[in-house]
């Protein structure tokens, strides 16, 4: 069995994963400060009650998708990751993800 470089094989896919893709679901960021310029240089157009309620239900859909992706995540991390059986916050979970994806990794180079 041929030897897998972890960090070259990550580094690899990552390089052909699409960040400014249409289907982004991190947002944009800006500062606070660069969003009240914003709104001194151009009128606020209002949104239809249509749209509004669209882009709402929406959210509402990225949402409940992303905290069953966390919850599926948390399933598969060892008990010993949880404190006292208390849920894992996001920041949490996506942390103790990736240490026990190293762990593993670690092992897996070690077998071969």
């Amino acid at each position: 069995m041929a030897q897998i470089d972890v960090n070259a094989f990550t580094a690899q896919v990552l390089s052909h994963w699409d960040w400014s893709g249409e289907d982004r679901s991190f947002g944009d960021a800006s500062s606070p400060e660069s969003g009240a310029r914003d709104e001194q240089q151009k009128p606020k157009v209002k949104m239809s009650l249509k749209r509004r309620m669209k882009a709402s239900e929406r959210e509402k859909l990225r949402m409940r998708s992303l905290a069953e992706a966390l919850h599926q995540l948390r399933e598969y991390l060892p008990p010993v990751y949880s404190r006292r059986a208390q849920p894992l916050t996001k920041i949490q979970t996506l942390k103790y993800t990736i240490q026990y994806i190293k762990e593993l990794s670690s092992i897996l180079e070690q077998q071969i």
